[in-house]
């Protein structure tokens, strides 16, 4: 197996995560996050960086590795991992319902954590305060901060790029994001035992990848609008799923369906180390939460369904403690959930796990590197796929990599693209 051993490496054959940590680690003056040419958040080179300074990345990327929680004796699903708990449900309060991608679980979490105490602030991705259609890092710390941040931001993010300062500051916090940023803050608590002191909490979405920003403007453009002039733009949430929004400075508004978004706009943008994704559901998290789709018989839809549902998972028993908490306290209604419903609802997730092996054989043939998985069944889950399964895969990785289209600009170009520009 080759393993990616420098930034330049993991940025420039297509394995970063965009978290932000390596700036966090490094400072500004080193590395700087930024949209790079292809539209993801990327480091830039400030100055050449020395051997010490690689090595503390490399112990912490995610883009190098991702290697999944000790399970103990707790035996893990091939495909989700493993499962402390299990249940569908959703936020009790009306608000963070609505407002909330699907039933407003994490959101709902968050709250409680707030409200009760036990943190100082959650450190989330919300809505760009100089731009509706960018994200930003935010530490919030009031309920009405948590859930103005609530809902789905498909688009590039870099939620760890502060995590040191924040660890400097002696807050204790909770943290919600992708499972890949939760995968890096899982490797960074390895080396930092700070981590598992002042973040006692790991949530996670569950999660079918991150698009390019162009995505986000490309939907503005279909809409035929200026990027310039959007006010507000909501990717999901205010009802479930929730339609794509966008509304402009001059009052027009603009709307389409979840499938629309997903499959007309965002699956075409999705950055290359999400094709080779071993970790969709949030194997390193306390706790991940995913739709609860309305099945129409044995397929999830995606229409309009009212009010929103969550299914979730609690993998460590920091993770189970914190639901049974929120749930006492009436932050969060739950009914049962059987695996059988998680498998027939979230096939798609089995789907991808089960290519990854073979995603990662067509890197294999061509030299390419790729992260080592760990304990994330890689094996186990492959050998489970079918014949046309592991071709398809295999094929169309090979056909990528040598075609070089999983390739990014270089680490040391220095420059980043300008919002106006990104397109």
């Amino acid at each position: 197996m080759r393993v990616a051993d420098s930034i330049e490496t993991i940025v420039e054959r297509g394995l970063c995560t965009g978290c932000g940590a390596c700036e966090s680690l490094l400072g500004k003056d080193v590395l700087r996050m930024g949209l790079s040419p292809e539209g993801f958040m990327r480091p830039r080179g400030q100055c050449p960086l020395r051997q010490d300074e690689q090595k503390a990345v490399m112990q912490v990327c995610a883009g190098r590795s991702q290697t999944g929680l000790a399970t103990g004796k707790t035996v893990p699903h091939r495909i989700f991992g493993t499962m402390l708990h299990l249940a569908k449900g959703h936020a009790t309060d009306p608000e963070i319902r609505f407002r909330s991608a699907t039933g407003g679980v994490l959101t709902a979490l968050a709250v409680y954590l707030v409200e009760s105490g036990e943190v100082d602030g959650i450190l989330q991705v919300g809505v760009s305060a100089d731009n509706p259609l960018l994200n930003e890092a935010r530490f919030n710390a009031t309920r009405e901060q948590v859930v103005a941040s609530s809902g789905s931001r498909y688009g590039p993010s870099a939620p760890l790029k502060d995590v040191g300062a924040l660890l400097d500051s002696g807050r204790r916090f909770a943290f919600i994001g992708k499972p890949c940023d939760v995968a890096t803050l899982r490797n960074l608590a390895r080396v930092d035992p700070r981590v598992d002191l002042q973040i006692p909490h790991m949530l996670a979405m569950v999660c079918g990848g991150n698009p390019s920003i162009a995505a986000t403007y490309n939907i503005v453009r279909r809409f035929g609008e200026d990027h310039r002039d959007v006010e507000e733009f909501r990717y999901r949430g205010h009802g479930w799923p929730g339609p794509t929004y966008l509304r402009v400075k001059q009052g027009r508004e603009h709307s389409q369906t979840y499938d629309e978004t997903w499959f007309s706009n965002l699956t075409y943008e999705l950055m290359f180390r999400c094709k080779i994704c071993a970790d969709g559901t949030g194997e390193h998290a306390d706790v991940v939460a995913g739709d609860c789709w309305v099945m129409e018989g044995d397929r999830p839809s995606h229409r309009e369904a009212g009010d929103g549902w969550n299914m979730h998972i609690a993998r460590t028993e920091r993770g189970r403690q914190l639901i049974e908490d929120a749930v006492v306290a009436g932050y969060i209604h739950e009914e049962a959930f059987s695996v059988a419903e998680l498998e027939a609802m979230h096939d798609d997730h089995g789907a991808k796990k089960r290519s990854v092996l073979w995603r990662l054989a067509g890197l294999a043939l061509t030299g390419q590197p790729y992260p080592d998985y760990g304990a994330l069944r890689v094996v186990q889950s492959g050998l489970a796929a079918s014949w046309r399964e592991r071709w398809t895969a295999f094929r169309g990785t090979l056909a990528r990599s040598l075609k070089r289209r999983n390739r990014e600009s270089p680490i040391t170009s220095g420059t980043f693209v300008a919002d106006t520009k990104t397109s």
